[in-house]
């Protein structure tokens, strides 16, 4: 039942994302549904289940982009690690840690995301562009995260993967 609530959650946050999201445009950037679903998940049900859902987020998101499967992947395991690892040792209870810890792992996403597609000699952005981007997105992911965790909060109740680090 887990991985069923689990796998769902992550295929609705991939189909908004890739459908809905682009809607909500501000600044020239659009939230990472994904992203924050995945950040929300490492700080309310662990590092593992960060990283399992990330994983499988990542493979939904690759799916749907030009290219070959995992840069999404692996960007994703990137934040949800530093998640997980924050969450285990900072204050959890703190409203202004998960929204830092999402906008660290925008940028380390960016940060995968433009490596691998350099790669791959994908087009990539200018520098100064990149980094207006992913400063953008950073700051809409951190103001959307409080939401973002409620709802995670709500939609995963007693759904603990493993026990979440005090």
């Amino acid at each position: 039942m887990k991985f069923v609530a689990g796998a769902l959650l992550m295929l609705v946050a991939a189909l908004v994302q890739v459908t809905w999201a682009s809607q909500l445009e501000i600044a020239a950037v659009f939230p990472n549904v994904v992203l924050i679903v995945v950040i929300a998940l490492t700080w309310t049900q662990g590092a593992r289940a960060g990283l399992l859902w990330g994983c499988a987020g990542g493979i939904l998101l690759d799916l749907n982009a030009p290219g070959p499967l995992g840069p999404h992947a692996v960007a994703l395991l990137c934040g949800a690690y530093v998640t997980g690892f924050w969450a285990r040792n900072l204050d959890r209870e703190s409203p202004l840690h998960p929204a830092g810890a999402v906008a660290v792992s925008t940028v380390l996403y960016s940060l995968v995301l433009i490596a691998s597609d350099r790669v791959l000699r994908l087009p990539i952005p200018t520098f100064a562009t990149a980094v207006q981007l992913t400063l953008a997105a950073a700051l809409y992911h951190a103001a959307l995260m409080p939401l973002a965790l409620i709802a995670v909060r709500h939609a995963t109740a007693g759904l603990h993967l493993e026990p979440a680090a005090p």
